[in-house]
């Protein structure tokens, strides 16, 4: 693994984005040219940011966010993800499959083989994207505590 820049050592958010760059990037098998092709800027800003001895502008965090289809949040390493009022949480996979569906009946396979899926669900006011793991500790100690509710399982841990 290559050492990281002093600097960089020193400043934990932009040590955590040098190595969420990298991962996320070596997970797509994209090179730093076809990123700094695809963000518009230089190989050499791409491999500062992935040494961590600079970080990216606004824009360019945004853009690195869209292309590797993650949030600004996670590229910062931020654990929870505040959602904006009257937001939605989508699908975007599924709902493309079905809109690129042929057929009517090649769309019904694909609803058929996520009948226990929702396509989108409107995300209530307060709401807060976690890990799976901690939204199943806390939700686990609160039913707990109403194990006797008839709804309990229903509103507390998920289906299926």
């Amino acid at each position: 693994m290559t050492e990281l820049p002093e600097e960089a050592t020193s400043r934990p958010l932009a040590t955590h984005l040098a190595s969420r760059l990298r991962e996320l990037r070596a997970r797509r098998g994209f090179t730093q040219d076809h990123v700094a092709k695809r963000l518009g800027c230089h190989e050499s800003a791409v491999s500062r940011w992935e040494s961590g001895s600079r970080f990216p502008t606004g824009e360019d965090l945004v853009a690195l966010a869209d292309l590797f289809e993650v949030s600004t949040d996670d590229l910062l390493g931020r654990v929870r993800q505040y959602a904006a009022n009257g937001s939605a949480l989508v699908d975007m996979r599924l709902l493309e499959q079905l809109a690129a569906a042929e057929t009517t009946a090649e769309f019904d396979r694909l609803i058929a083989e996520h009948e226990e899926q929702a396509i989108w669900l409107p995300v209530p006011d307060g709401a807060v994207l976690i890990p799976v793991a901690e939204a199943m500790r806390w939700t686990r100690k609160v039913a707990d505590k109403h194990r006797s509710s008839a709804f309990v399982d229903r509103l507390f841990r998920p289906r299926g």
